[in-house]
Formats: C-alpha cells, structure tokens, sequence
C-alpha cells in the first residue's frame, strides 16, 4: 500500500506540470566509506549512505552477524536511502575491513562511537536514529539502544539469549517505553525462542514479535522472506505502530 500511495503521489504530481515541462529526479547519493577511530587506536569502517531529501533525514545504524560484515546489508540499504533514511554500516571489530580481533566489551563502545558518529553528519535528526542487527549484531544493537536513551527504536533479526558471552536480556527490561520489533524463523530454534523469551520482557508500548517459517537466520532472513524489507521500513517509519 505504500509503494501504490508513493506511485500515486508521483502520478499527481506529474499531472500538476506543464506538459512541456520534464524533469528528471535527483539521482541517489552514492555510498562513502567512511572510519571511525576506536578507543584503542583500531579504526572501524563503515559504509555511509545519505538519504533521499533534503535535511532533518532519520537514521539507522546496521550491524551484521558473526562471521560476516557491512555488506550483508546492501540489499536493504537503497531501499532504505530511497525511503529517506541515512545509512551506516559498520564492519564490527574482528570482521571486514575494520579487522583486528573480536571483543565483545570492546565492541559495545565501538558501536556507541559509531552512533554518535552518524548523530553529528550533517542533515541527520539526531532523535531519530534507529539502529537495526542481525544474530550478534542484534545483541550488540540491544545493549546498545540501552545505553543510549535517545536511540528511538531498535529492530533485532535471530537474537539469542547468549551468543559468545553477549547477553541482552536486562537490555531489554533497560528499554523502558521504546519501541522494540524481535524477528526471527521458526526453524532458527534457538533464535526463535530467545526472541519469545525477550518479546515477554519487552515494556514498550507497541513492542511486537515476528517470527516466519524457512526465512534462515540474521540477515539472511532479508533475502529469504521478502516481507522483512517492507516490515523493516513500515517500523522504522513508525516504530510500535
């Protein structure tokens, strides 16, 4: 319904101008890469991608899985830049180009800085900035939302209760009235009962649990359910509604 409503806006538009008159629209700003250092002197490495509008844009910070890096977002990204949001991907610590070795403790400031990295890019609406993980990555973006009060809403793809010592179980309870959208597949066992578990301890209004059947795990879910990437971007539209 979305998608039609845009279509439609766009059609009424045209019909407004001259009919001698085209004009052809603003081409997507290409990706940046971009690094951020860490406190320990590691530089971590992100892909920035600026949202389609003109200033005041909100934002998502990604974060991947174990095993893999900011990539695994790209199939989102242009969707997300197209519905307004300014993007960052960031190559956690110990994966892609920010390399170095995993640390779990280390990581969760590394994010943080990352966060405040994309509050202060020009154009972007510092309250509204949402950060989205998938398997570990969705761990790190709990604790994360609850460090920091002001992230509006956090989207967790196959968290799990435990995942090498990460454990987002008080973050959750830490959330308070923010919004939080659990998703993960039912044959994802441990990741789908570790969302139940955290769905039953989420407090903000609106919070909501989605699982699906053969979607995989993390973000692969994104290439295997094609109603992720409209549920992604309905919620971070408006989070708990």
């Amino acid at each position: 319904m979305r998608r039609l409503l845009l279509v439609g806006l766009l059609l009424l538009g045209a019909g407004c101008r001259s009919a001698s008159t085209t004009e052809t629209p603003a081409a997507p700003v290409a990706a940046e890469r971009v690094t951020i250092p860490a406190a320990d002197g590691l530089t971590l490495v992100g892909t920035y991608r600026q949202g389609a509008g003109d200033v005041d844009r909100p934002a998502v910070l990604l974060l991947h899985m174990l095993g893999s890096n900011r990539q695994a977002w790209d199939g989102v990204t242009p969707a997300l830049q197209a519905a307004g949001f300014t993007t960052l991907a960031l190559d956690m610590r110990g994966s892609g180009e920010t390399g170095g070795a995993a640390d779990w403790v280390q990581a969760l400031d590394d994010v943080a800085r990352a966060c405040s990295f994309l509050r202060d890019r020009p154009g972007v609406d510092a309250l509204r900035v949402a950060v989205v993980g998938g398997s570990i990555g969705a761990n790190m973006a709990l604790l994360l939302g609850a460090a920091e009060p002001e992230i509006v809403t956090v989207v967790a793809l196959s968290p799990g209760l435990d995942y090498r010592g990460v454990q987002p179980g008080a973050a959750v309870e830490a959330l308070g009235a923010r919004p939080l959208l659990l998703v993960a597949s039912s044959e994802d066992r441990y990741a789908a009962a570790s969302a139940t578990t955290l769905a039953a301890a989420a407090r903000g209004a609106g919070s909501r649990l989605v699982i699906y059947d053969g979607a995989g795990h993390g973000t692969a879910m994104l290439d295997r359910e094609p109603a992720l990437t409209d549920l992604l971007l309905t919620w971070l539209e408006a989070p708990g509604r």
